[in-house]
């Protein structure tokens, strides 16, 4: 399994990943599957960013993909965060011969950093580069039972768009909201999750309403300081590694 998540707050960027690098045979059956190594989380100091990736990064190149991605940034001919996503969905697509992958092959790299809003003021965007939107649909397999409707099978499909050229997509602040709006949401706290993340969403939204409940104590809080960005990443991805993990 793969995981890497973005979180956009007032706080800051938090970013978290595992550490799994899982090698595919023809049919898409894992053959490998190494957890250490492979850095998933690359620094970007001369915009003041951030990116990782997922997705089947092997189809791109055989290289190992974190060093294929530092060689493609590291010349940095761009001069701000959308410029280093136009020069990063450039690289994607040189590197594919200009051709969209395969139906099966997403791929996709997260670009956080710092830019101004519409209103001027710098605060956190976020950018995804990809190769076409998906999504996982869960098919439940239901039974009566003692004359009660239950559950009793879980079906994951995931459905993606066809494959194109990459992209960079804005992701936040939302173009379609006001300034007020997206502020609202980054008080809130934005979340992009990409790879193998239904396991993780299912288990962090039941964490998430864990500790909503627990966080009516007085003098209790989870995250320790939701204002402090080290709180909020030490939130993110002990959970994030642990299903990683254990999947």
């Amino acid at each position: 399994m793969t995981l890497v998540l973005t979180e956009l707050s007032e706080a800051g960027i938090a970013m978290a990943a595992d550490s799994a690098i899982t090698y595919l045979d023809q049919q898409g059956r894992t053959i490998q599957k190494q957890q250490t190594a492979w850095l998933k989380l690359l620094k970007v100091s001369s915009v003041h960013a951030a990116i990782s990736y997922w997705g089947v990064v092997g189809a791109v190149t055989g290289k190992r993909f974190d060093e294929w991605l530092r060689q493609l940034v590291d010349p940095h001919p761009y001069n701000d965060l959308s410029t280093l996503a136009d020069h990063i969905a450039s690289g994607l697509n040189r590197a594919c011969g200009d051709r969209p992958l395969s139906e099966k092959q997403c791929v996709g790299i997260h670009v956080a950093g710092y830019a101004p809003w519409p209103d001027g003021v710098l605060r956190p965007v976020f950018f995804h580069v990809h190769n076409g939107h998906g999504e996982y649909q869960i098919i439940p397999e239901i039974q009566e039972i003692n004359g009660k409707s239950c559950i009793t099978k879980v079906t994951i499909q995931f459905k993606a768009e066809p494959r194109r050229l990459f992209a960079k997509h804005l992701d936040f602040p939302d173009g379609s909201r006001s300034i007020d709006e997206n502020l609202d949401v980054l008080r809130k706290g934005y979340i992009t999750r990409n790879g193998d993340f239904f396991y993780y969403a299912v288990i962090a939204e039941q964490l998430e309403q864990a500790f909503a409940y627990l966080n009516l104590i007085p003098g209790f809080s989870i995250p320790r300081d939701p204002s402090n960005l080290s709180s909020r990443l030490g939130y993110l991805e002990p959970v994030a590694k642990y299903i990683a993990k254990s999947t």
